[in-house]
Order: C-alpha cells, then structure tokens, then sequence
C-alpha cells in the first residue's frame, strides 16, 4: 500500500524556511548551506531538524561524506525552486545586492557567438567586482536556450532566440550586428559577389549543416557557393581557418572575438542579409531580483565591450 506523505501546515513555513530548504537540497551540505545563507552551521543544521519535522521526511540523508536528497526533496525543489525569487521579491524578502560582499551562484545560458565575444571579459568583471559569486554556464542555441529559461535550468539567456523565450518572459536588446566575411589576413580581399560565391566556404549552424540563409538569399539572385565544411559551433573556426583558403560569413562580434585568437581578417558581407538581433532574456521571477538585476546589467556592459 502506498503511503501518502503528511501535508504540511503551511502556517509553519515561511520564505526563510524556503530558502533553507533550496540551499540544503542544491548544496547537500549543512557547511556549504551556511555558507550561502550567511549562518551558522549550527543554525542550519537546526533548521534541517525543523524541516524534517514539517514535512515528515529525512530530506537529506548521508551517504559517505554527502547529504542526498529523499525522493521527497527532489518533488519539494521541483516544485518550489522556479517560484522562490519572484515571490521572495514580491514579497521583499530579497535584500539589497552587494556584489562585493553577497555571494551567489549565477545562471547563464548563452549561444556559442554570445560565449565566444562576452564571457572573457563577464568572467574578468565577475573576479574583480563579485569575488564570491560563482558562474554557471550553459551553451545552447535557438532551439535550446528557450528550455534551459522555462526550465529554471538558468535564469537568463544570451544571445539569438529567434521570438521562442515565452510570453512572460523579459527581454532586452543587445545588438543587432551586421554579418562580415572572415578570411585569412593573407588571403585576396573578398571582391563582390561573384568572388564571394567561388571561393571554397565554412558554414557554421547548430547542427553542422551545409546550407544556411545566405545560400537561400543567393539562391533568390541565381547564385550558389561551396561549402565545404559545416561546423556546429563558431569556436570551431579557430582550429580549421587558419593555414587555409576557405571564408566564412559571421556576426561582427564574432568576427571581433576570433581576431584576437589568429591572424585573420574581415571583408562587408557582399550578400544582403539581415543584421542578427542579439538579446538578454531573463524569467519572470528574476525581474525584480536586485542580485539578478545586476548580473543582467553586468552580462550587457561585457556584450557592449566585446
């Protein structure tokens, strides 16, 4: 017969509790909980005991030197982790956000484009200016980045989405950056069209393909090209351009991040294609966070210097 868990009286649970409860789940360690929460370990191992006793459940049991989560703590933080910081901050319990003293784990889910230009210089800010916060990262793409956000695998995204984040979800534009060709700095100078379809091409896609929107513009004008290698990510472009005669067409900021890698150079698109619009999106329930607030500020000032 299976036993249904004793429901809680929810008038002995507050934000505080909550809180507690995320941090003991995602850190399995009462040190590492007390750590994040600024209290003492003894506080949380109190609090621990508390909640065992609220939801009639171990939640958190040992196995060698780590805590691992019940069955019933992994529904409670399912259930409860998406919701936590919009209703902490509905409900004024996130305190102001001191980046040189808070500590925090911050989520980011970005296209490899995005990575590529502004996490050299997010990571240089993030050690300088948030010494105890941490990053996460997760690349993805259009087609996977809208997941990662509804999910509350990360809390904001970076980068080309096409219109897929969902309706409650925020969003800022970064920059709309026009597509440049990339050859080697050795290589002719890319001269018209004509010149631009016979050279031999690398196409960079999420899935490594060999037709992409500018063979689709060709197309419209009676022209094709050959590409003769189709990477899924631009941070395949450093280990295969160089030494090589093959072009590719990429964002300016790409372009930019790659310079600075190998000796190449960059040529103006001669196919007319729209600039790709860049943006910041971030969950609902993040908006008023001010922790969140200044990470979204801080992600958009590495994207302008990149």
């Amino acid at each position: 017969m299976k036993l249904t868990p004793k429901t809680p009286n929810i008038d002995h649970i507050d934000l505080k509790l909550i809180s507690a409860l995320i941090a003991l789940i995602e850190e399995r360690s009462t040190t590492l909980a007390a750590q994040r929460l600024h209290l003492a370990q003894s506080t949380v191992s109190g609090t621990l005991a508390r909640l065992r006793e609220i939801f009639d459940d171990e939640l958190l049991v040992r196995q060698g030197r780590e805590l691992v989560p019940t069955a019933r703590a992994e529904e409670l933080l399912e259930a409860v982790r998406p919701h936590y910081d919009g209703l902490a901050a509905a409900l004024g319990e996130v305190s102001a956000f001191d980046p040189a003293e808070d500590a925090r784990v911050f989520t980011l889910g970005c296209t490899d484009a995005f990575a590529l230009a502004a996490l050299p210089r997010l990571t240089q800010s993030l050690r300088q200016t948030a010494p105890y916060c941490d990053l996460s990262v997760r690349v993805g793409d259009y087609l996977t980045l809208p997941a990662m956000l509804s999910s509350g695998d990360v809390s904001t995204v970076a980068g080309y989405l096409r219109d897929e984040a969902g309706a409650t979800a925020k969003t800022r534009t970064l920059r709309n950056a026009p597509w440049v060709v990339l050859r080697n700095a050795d290589a002719p100078v890319i001269d018209g069209t004509d010149d631009f379809c016979a050279r031999p091409h690398a196409l960079v896609t999420p899935m490594g393909d060999l037709s992409g929107f500018v063979d689709d513009q060709l197309a419209s004008i009676d022209k094709d090209r050959r590409i003769v290698i189709g990477l899924s990510s631009f941070a395949l472009i450093l280990p295969t351009l160089p030494g090589t005669d093959l072009i590719t067409t990429v964002p300016d900021f790409v372009a930019n991040a790659l310079m600075r890698h190998a000796n190449f150079a960059v040529d103006p698109c001669p196919v007319a294609v729209p600039p790709v619009k860049n943006a910041l999106t971030w969950s609902a329930t993040a908006h008023r966070n001010p922790a969140e607030i200044w990470f979204r500020d801080t992600v958009t000032k590495a994207f302008d210097e990149a």
